[in-house]
């Protein structure tokens, strides 16, 4: 089971998933805004190799949709409850949703996450990109290695200021770790799940900023359910939280 914390006593459970080299805390800006609103609970999980579950391994897809539903199961039990995922932990969330059926889930809200490549020389071509990422992760200095990974171009509208402070949060990571849940999590390894969106009978809906022209490109060539957050790139929640927990808050109250 993953590490997890409550962040009140009552309310609809809303479980965040964090994305790669982040944890719970990822998340602070949304929770002290959605402190105003009663009927929320807030359920943060530390992700495998990360945070406070830096211990607890995984292997592939499969291994952490079982720990991250143990972990709902304990927290949460027959609740209903939403999911709310970010980049990796978007792409875990959407694995979870679509492959552990659990009932009480009422809704899943997706930001900055892929849904899969489509062809096998795309899975090629990630693969080698993420498991050169994992060496450097191995073998470089951390914060050698995150100054470049800030650099991709998914980041490319983060100001310095921006950028200095995700290195600076990122540096209690252990190289080894993130090494190991890159390539345990590669978008390689991950199923091309457009079949499964298209028609879904699961409530799925995406969160992407306005300036994340990757993901809205994906979003409008697949006609997904889609909001944009003004003034933000891919860490929407991070650089816009006030507009983010807005759409977020929207995507509940229009659930089923």
């Amino acid at each position: 089971m993953l590490h997890a914390t409550w962040h009140s006593e009552t309310g609809t459970p809303i479980v965040f998933l964090h994305g790669l080299l982040g944890s719970q805390q990822d998340w602070q800006a949304v929770l002290s805004r959605l402190q105003n609103f009663a009927q929320i609970r807030p359920l943060t999980i530390d992700l495998p190799l990360h945070g406070a579950s830096a211990q607890i391994h995984c292997h592939d897809f499969a291994d952490v949709r079982d720990l991250i539903d143990q972990t709902i199961q304990h927290y949460i039990g027959t609740q209903p409850f939403y999911l709310v995922g970010y980049s990796l932990g978007g792409r875990l969330a959407l694995d979870y949703t679509l492959n552990a059926h659990n009932p009480n889930l009422q809704h899943t809200i997706l930001e900055g996450t892929n849904i899969g490549l489509a062809t096998e020389g795309e899975r090629q071509a990630r693969w080698q990109n993420d498991y050169q990422w994992a060496e450097r992760f191995r073998h470089q200095p951390l914060t050698e290695v995150l100054n470049d990974w800030y650099q991709q171009a998914v980041f490319a509208n983060l100001g310095q200021h921006k950028r200095s402070n995700l290195i600076k949060k990122r540096q209690h990571n252990h190289g080894i770790a993130i090494a190991e849940m890159l390539e345990a999590t590669s978008l390689a390894k991950q199923p091309y799940f457009l079949s499964q969106l298209v028609g879904s009978k699961y409530a799925i809906s995406f969160l992407i900023g306005e300036r994340d022209l990757k993901f809205r490109n994906m979003a409008e060539q697949h006609q997904l359910n889609y909001r944009l957050i003004a003034q933000a790139g891919h860490n929407a929640h991070f650089e816009q939280p006030q507009a983010f927990v807005a759409e977020l808050l929207r995507s509940i109250q229009r659930a089923p």
